[in-house]
């Protein structure tokens, strides 16, 4: 995948560019809010195994029908492999995490953190590419990036038990950086041309990981089907349909048409999304310290765009 940024693109219907970016912020903002409610009846890596599979066959056959992928896309056993390692490294193991990590924290908080996952993809992607010493933003935005999160889990300004489960917020954490290491597989590794036929491998390959690695750890928590809430079947659907297909197909169509730099600006409106959409639906508490956890996440966010704007075949970083 390019590291270029993008240059100029053909001006579109401001119609559908605003729909676009509206579906990009609110279904992939809404996607931690889903993951909590699926949750009440499936465990992490089953979610995530579920999800995965059905949205990567699900999107294969739609563009196949519109004759967006072909069998040549996925012809290549390299391919495969190295799409498969970066969608366990995405799907079986960052969103398995984030999903743990929503289980004790809430999830506006959660997306809140999952935002530092951008200042990873540029700190990484200097050191593969072998660019030289860091500069000023990006060392204070990792500066602020780690301050951020050490507010958010460290003990509460009374001096008593933390308002926030500390092994949340380190779950949650800890799954943007394998999703930004993900990301450098992705991008460093050979792949198809198609950055569609990429994703659909990444989602079967890292679904089916996370389907085997639950049946491993979690067997003795898979629900009974009586046991299955309809809200749980609900979230789902929604996370498979709107989440990944329509949201992630919105994504796509904003890097063909609009410049890279202002599709980049979901990293800061999705976490807004989640906080108000956990508090409203859900009747999440958000502790205080949030308020100073914010502007230091989003700032380190906002100082890696100083580097380098997103480029346009890069997958997502911020989707979990």
């Amino acid at each position: 995948m390019s590291t270029d940024p993008v240059g100029e693109v053909p001006a579109r219907s401001g119609s559908t560019t605003v729909v676009a970016f509206v579906a990009l912020y609110i279904f992939w903002g809404s996607t931690y809010l889903g993951s909590k409610f699926a949750m009440a009846s499936f465990p992490p890596a089953l979610l995530s195994g579920i999800r995965f599979i059905i949205a990567g066959l699900a999107m294969a056959t739609i563009l196949f029908a519109c004759k967006k992928l072909h069998l040549k896309d996925f012809a290549n056993w390299r391919w495969w492999r190295n799409c498969t390692g970066a969608g366990i490294l995405l799907f079986a193991m960052a969103n398995v995490m984030v999903s743990m990590g929503v289980q004790r924290i809430p999830s506006g908080v959660a997306a809140l953190i999952v935002a530092l996952t951008s200042v990873w993809i540029v700190s990484l992607d200097r050191i593969i590419s072998r660019a030289g010493a860091p500069s000023w933003s990006i060392i204070l935005g990792l500066i602020c990036g780690v301050a951020g999160v050490t507010v958010l889990g460290g003990p509460s300004w009374s001096g008593g038990a933390s308002e926030l489960s500390t092994a949340g917020v380190l779950l949650a954490a800890a799954s943007t950086l394998a999703w930004a290491c993900g990301t450098m597989v992705a991008k460093h590794s050979a792949r198809p041309d198609s950055l569609w036929a990429a994703s659909v491998m990444q989602m079967l390959g890292g679904g089916a990981a996370a389907l085997l690695a639950s049946t491993i750890f979690e067997r003795q928590a898979w629900p009974a089907w009586e046991a299955v809430t309809p809200s749980s079947l609900w979230a789902i659907a929604y996370l498979v349909a709107f989440g990944s297909l329509v949201g992630f197909s919105a994504y796509v169509w904003l890097l063909s048409n609009v410049n890279a730099a202002a599709v980049a600006t979901y990293a800061y409106v999705n976490p807004l999304v989640a906080l108000c959409l956990g508090t409203i639906l859900a009747g999440e508490a958000i502790p205080a310290r949030t308020g100073l956890a914010a502007p230091l996440i989003l700032g380190s966010v906002a100082l890696m765009q100083f580097v380098r704007p997103p480029s346009k075949n890069e997958p997502p970083v911020a989707e979990e």
